[in-house]
């Protein structure tokens, strides 16, 4: 195992300094308010909101094969560009940085808006905004930076949409989150270098708040049984507009052999979490639906204009939290 950095060993030793992050939580069931107490639950400690049972990663995500090396913050002592965070742990409503300065002689190429926020949940890393980005080339000359400042908002309204905010190169709002370890990543490549051979330039930091629960949004209107079909009527789409067609965007909860395990060459089912799901307002749907009413099959009706019916990328397989779905959507008739 390789000796930990510098930056590793402050970012230890100064746990202390996030005690502002994470002040005010509320204790757990078995605490005691005697910091002397013998029970085993208070050992003077406040209880973290995160999920239980996540450890912390060994370092930043790897970012797949379109990156050549990653830069990750506490990993390295020695690299010219780095992209520093500005405190390690942020609340609700509360505002993180994150700089890249170019220390090297080369100008760094990049894209402001191609920026990218991971949550690390079961040792996994997962993607969970933007969910798209405008593609200019920009750069960062010698000496000079680049600041993002992510500002954590879990107020917004739950009707059913995707999270607002999730754009731009400087302010951004990062909504529909829960309490968790995430990371930041710019990315990049210096002149001289080809495209094809990017760095990506991370930092993980935590956040302090809330879980995100799985719950149907507000667009779902009304909910009936069927057999054994739950249907689900949503205020999403505009019947009165011609270009908008009812749909069904069908769950089937299924077995993990049912939806292949990668062994046969078939693809393995996507795992997903909450987050995600909070960007993809069917799926999200139709699958609290199924935990919340102990569905095998639900059925979700709507209008939508999408050509085919709900995008060609809409079926699918999906593993949430251990369970199995099967989705597939189709056009009805009126």
């Amino acid at each position: 195992m390789s000796a930990p950095t510098r930056r590793r060993l402050l970012a230890a030793a100064s746990i202390g300094a996030l005690a502002g992050c994470i002040e005010g939580m509320e204790p757990s069931s078995g605490s005691s308010d005697d910091p002397e107490s013998d029970d085993p639950g208070s050992d003077g400690a406040p209880t973290s909101s995160s999920p239980p049972g996540d450890t912390e990663p060994d370092s930043c995500p790897t970012y797949g094969d379109n990156v050549d090396r990653v830069v990750c913050y506490d990993d390295v002592d020695d690299a010219e560009t780095v992209l520093e965070p500005d405190d390690r742990c942020v609340e609700d409503g509360g505002s993180i940085a994150f700089t890249l300065e170019n220390g090297s002689d080369e100008r760094l190429q990049t894209n402001f808006y191609n920026w990218r926020i991971d949550k690390y949940v079961d040792d996994e890393w997962y993607r969970v905004a933007p969910m798209e980005h405008n593609d200019p080339l920009m750069s960062i000359e010698p000496g000079e930076s680049h600041t993002w400042t992510v500002t954590v908002d879990q107020s917004g309204d739950d009707d059913g949409e995707l999270p607002v905010g999730s754009g731009g190169t400087e302010e951004l709002t990062l909504s529909a989150v829960g309490a968790g370890t995430y990371a930041f990543r710019a990315r990049g490549w210096f002149d001289g270098d080809s495209h094809e051979e990017s760095f990506a330039f991370a930092s993980t930091f935590d956040f302090e708040g809330d879980r995100l629960e799985l719950t149907p949004s507000d667009a779902i209107s009304d909910t009936e049984w069927e057999d054994d079909v739950l249907v689900a009527h949503s205020t999403r789409g505009d019947p009165d507009d011609d270009n908008h067609r009812l749909g069904a965007f069908d769950l089937e909860r299924v077995s993990e052999s049912e939806v292949g395990t990668g062994d046969g060459g078939d693809e393995r089912p996507e795992s997903v979490i909450t987050e995600q799901l909070f960007r993809q307002p069917r799926l999200r749907d139709v699958i609290a639906l199924s935990i919340e009413n102990d569905a095998d099959d639900v059925r979700l009706e709507e209008y939508d204009a999408t050509r085919p019916i709900f995008g060609a990328q809409s079926d699918g397989r999906y593993e949430f939290q251990g369970e199995y779905y099967r989705i597939s959507t189709r056009e009805l008739e009126e």
